[in-house]
């Protein structure tokens, strides 16, 4: 084994000095300690009343009493599902146009073995 360099000593003193001043700085945390005796005799919060009941302005109906309650009816499920159908169309066609047309090398060939043009079916 090698001694340790004049570097390597240095970075040691300097990490264990500063490892003693922050030991200095700050007091340990108290981890197995009881609380305190203040901190028991401390009083519960008060009981606060419930919060008044609202009641219905007249001639305001909001539509949660009948129970529907904001479903926007049935010709807007009609529009949101067009609407996505849509979407998704749209993005397979950005997809594709990002990616371009497949291109699939197809080699056909007949019982023996041999290469068909496929324009005309004869053997190449």
């Amino acid at each position: 084994r090698y001694p340790p360099s004049v570097g390597a000593v240095e970075m040691a003193l300097r990490y264990s000095v500063l490892r003693a001043m922050a030991s200095r700085a700050a007091p340990k945390p108290k981890t197995g300690a009881r609380p305190s005796q203040a901190a028991k005799a401390q009083p519960l919060p008060a009981v606060q009343p419930p919060p008044p009941a609202a009641t219905a302005q007249p001639g305001y109906d909001g539509g949660a009493a009948q129970g529907g309650g904001g479903g926007g009816g049935f010709m807007y499920q009609i529009l949101l599902g067009m609407g996505s159908i849509f979407g998704v169309i749209m993005a397979m066609q950005l997809v594709s146009r990002m990616f371009g047309p497949r291109r699939i090398t197809v080699i056909h060939k007949d019982a023996n073995g041999n290469v068909i043009d496929t324009g005309s079916g004869r053997s190449l």
